[in-house]
């Protein structure tokens, strides 16, 4: 193996894991503050969207280019709002009302959804590999949701609600912005998102104040708080990083150690249980996830 495709491994591998424990970081401060997903959301979308930025800009990065094309702000509106925030928004809430690991699963349904939207917009059937997929994901869902027993649905109507959101949330996010990711950068289209997704949510939450917030909140909660924000922007410079280094199919297939990291964090430190079904229905969504990076190289 070359030198920089261990390069590369080392950052999907680093970045994967980073997102993968800050999903318990966040069950975590649910469950020992009065934290609400809204005000997490405005903290987090601010604060990576203007580190990200203003790394690009230090490194002399055109972050405003795309300002001077109305109809890509549009558009990169549209997906600061409903892209970036939605998204984020839903799979927070699903974390709150359930647990990380579950919203993680809801999230990786989005390539499954993706695959179906693009099927039915092509007007292409489905190869074999395809419907394996999809049917692992279906199948996958409904163990994770049931726990193998639909007289034992474990999680509230809220929580699978919230949980379908995160996945159209994540597959919106892929799909919009494909064209300006395509004539600007991932990254700089994505720093413009989390930065309008958190101001257009700080216009809508009155009331907001930092000061406030740091005050209600103990040293121990902020101390996570901020290790979120800034593994969750680690973790996503890292991901995009390794792209320069390995194939998109090497990067998804190493991301899907996200949910097994997360699994295991909540497992040993927030004494998180499992069942045996809701195990392989994860399994099965990580599998068919493997299944469509593998199919699309």
């Amino acid at each position: 193996m070359k030198t920089s495709q261990h390069i590369g491994f080392l950052m999907v591998i680093s970045g994967t894991a980073l997102w993968g424990v800050s999903g318990p970081m966040i069950q975590w401060l649910f469950q020992n503050s009065s934290l609400t997903s809204s005000k997490f959301l405005i903290v987090r979308l601010l604060l990576a969207g203007i580190i990200t930025l203003t790394l690009l800009y230090l490194t002399k990065k055109n972050i405003f280019g795309v300002w001077k094309h109305p109809s890509h702000w549009v558009q990169l509106i549209i997906f600061g709002v409903l892209g970036m925030l939605g998204a984020q928004y839903a799979f927070i809430e699903t974390i709150r009302v359930s647990n990380a690991v579950t919203a993680m699963l809801f999230q990786f349904l989005g390539p499954v959804l993706i695959t179906i939207y693009i099927t039915i917009q092509t007007k292409k059937l489905p190869t074999i590999i395809q419907l394996l997929a999809v049917v692992a994901a279906l199948v996958g869902t409904f163990f994770l949701i049931t726990n193998g027993s639909v007289e034992n649905i474990v999680f509230s109507k809220k929580a699978i609600i919230l949980g379908l959101l995160t996945t159209l949330g994540f597959t919106f996010y892929t799909l919009h912005p494909r064209a300006l990711i395509k004539e600007w950068g991932t990254v700089i289209i994505v720093g413009w998102g989390m930065l309008i997704g958190g101001i257009a949510l700080l216009i809508y939450s009155e009331g907001f104040s930092a000061v406030h917030l740091t005050h209600t909140l103990t040293f121990n909660t902020l101390l996570i708080l901020f290790l979120v924000i800034i593994s969750g922007t680690l973790s996503f410079i890292l991901y995009i990083g390794s792209l320069k280094y390995l194939s998109a199919t090497e990067t998804s297939l190493l991301s899907s150690i996200e949910p097994l990291v997360a699994a295991v964090v909540s497992i040993i430190w927030l004494n998180e249980s499992f069942g045996m079904y809701q195990l392989l229905g994860g399994l099965l969504i990580t599998a068919a996830v493997v299944l469509l990076s593998m199919h699309n190289e």
